[in-house]
């Protein structure tokens, strides 16, 4: 997976494009269904979203469980790994902030407010640690994948 030793690189790997960004955002903001994820304002094409899910679940970004009322519906969740992602999203958002002279949406205007100086890195725990208890929630759910 990794076609250089530049850390920085082996990060654009795993998260190197739009869609798989978008994914774990909407995935931070509880989406957690492939019909969630299609329904994102983005606009994402239901191809590039399968390959994009395939491609963060073999990577350990996330993972998913079956839906027990329906065992057609997977849903997707933040890794550990991907749930460390958080930090890294937060700084892409200021950067917009900072660089862009742009009009942006409610959602992300909360975010800047909430993303200041002395609050930016508890922020971050705060919504990681949200996210966290929807993870355990969703797991306490839903079916465990079985592995052969």
């Amino acid at each position: 997976m990794y076609r250089s030793e530049c850390a920085l690189s082996n990060f654009l790997d795993h998260f190197g494009d739009k869609w798989s960004i978008i994914i774990i955002r909407d995935m931070f903001l509880q989406k957690k269904t492939f019909n969630d994820f299609l329904s994102s304002s983005e606009g994402i094409a239901t191809n590039i979203l399968t390959n994009r899910l395939k491609t963060l679940d073999k990577g350990g970004v996330i993972g998913y469980r079956i839906n027990p009322q329906n065992k057609k519906v997977k849903w997707y969740y933040l890794t550990d790994k991907g749930v460390d992602s958080y930090p890294v999203i937060l700084e892409m958002v200021n950067w917009s902030s900072r660089n862009l002279d742009k009009k942006f949406g409610a959602k992300s205007i909360e975010m800047f407010n909430k993303n200041k100086g002395d609050f930016k890195y508890s922020f971050a725990k705060v919504k990681t640690s949200e996210y966290l208890k929807f993870r355990d929630n969703l797991f306490h759910k839903s079916i465990p994948l079985m592995i052969n």
